[in-house]
């Protein structure tokens, strides 16, 4: 029986995002599937290649959040969020331009 560590509401969704990593030179493709305040469950193919902290981008928001793995199972990953998320037309690092157009 798992217990359930989630702080906050869990809230389904089907939305397309990215994995951001390597000093934002690598970028794969991901599906969120539930997020909640804290954190997200994602599936993306090849999850077991994802390093175990990175950046998710979310278009909806357009925003950058710092994440760390949590779980991995089979080609899904939770993702509990680490940092502030950083709005991509308010930041002034140069590295982050690039996702204003994706």
């Amino acid at each position: 029986m798992s217990v359930e560590q989630r702080n906050g509401l869990r809230r389904r969704t089907l939305r397309a995002a990215k994995i951001v990593y390597g000093d934002y030179r690598y970028i794969v493709d991901c599906v969120v599937r539930d997020t909640s305040p804290g954190g997200m469950r994602v599936r993306c193919d090849h999850s077991h290649e994802i390093p175990q902290e990175f950046f998710i981008y979310d278009p909806t928001e357009q925003s950058l959040r710092r994440a760390e793995v949590m779980w991995r199972r089979d080609n899904e990953l939770g993702l509990q969020f680490t940092a502030d998320p950083i709005y991509i037309h308010e930041s002034h690092d140069p590295r982050h331009a690039r996702f204003r157009f994706m």
